[in-house]
């Protein structure tokens, strides 16, 4: 089985995540697959012959926040960097998946504004209080101004949870985490 698994930023994702790669799942990490394919040398390539050298850092990787900045209120410049990266990114998602001999589960931040509901068996959304998020992206050194333009850019977390199939509520310790995803394991793994 191929869950997607999503949520607000600050909500605890990863540690949903980490739950499931304890319990045997494969875990498939879409922001780590775009990384990946954003330091290739094809993107790399592509970045350069669009904004110049300007987007790559002293060491010649890709800027990940010269280019967050660039593309965040330009639509244009983000569907450019999207179409260079999303398409490797989906079949490099589709090859990690293959293996039928186990479960996996895919973490996609922006599964459902990005329309890539299709093809998991549950869509899984991780979710917590406005306060809890905004604390965890605090202590991660993002500023309230950040957080709150990350928070609008994204869909609403209450519209997050009314479409997905099976919710997490990540306002307690990572123990009460731990016991809602091997509950939900546990059914779903029931004979």
């Amino acid at each position: 089985m191929v869950i997607g698994l999503t949520g607000g930023i600050g909500c605890g994702k990863s540690a949903a995540a980490a739950c499931f790669a304890e319990l045997g799942f494969n875990v498939v990490d879409a922001d780590q697959l775009a990384r990946q394919v954003l330091a290739s040398d094809d993107s790399i390539s592509q970045l350069r012959a669009r904004w110049g050298d300007a987007c790559l850092g002293a060491d010649g990787r890709p800027d990940r926040r010269w280019i967050a900045t660039k593309v965040f209120n330009e639509p244009a410049e983000l569907a450019f960097l999207e179409g260079v990266t999303h398409p490797e990114v989906a079949r490099l998602r589709q090859a990690a998946v293959v293996d039928t001999k186990r479960h996996h589960v895919v973490e996609i931040p922006l599964l459902f504004e990005k329309n890539l509901t299709a093809g998991f068996g549950f869509i899984l959304c991780v979710a917590c209080a406005e306060e809890t998020r905004r604390t965890r992206l605090l202590e991660k050194g993002l500023s309230e101004g950040e957080i709150s333009r990350r928070i609008a850019s994204q869909m609403p977390l209450s519209e997050k949870v009314k479409r997905s199939d099976v919710v997490f509520w990540n306002d307690g310790d990572r123990e009460f985490l731990r016991a809602q995803v091997a509950a939900f394991v546990g059914r779903i793994s029931a004979p």
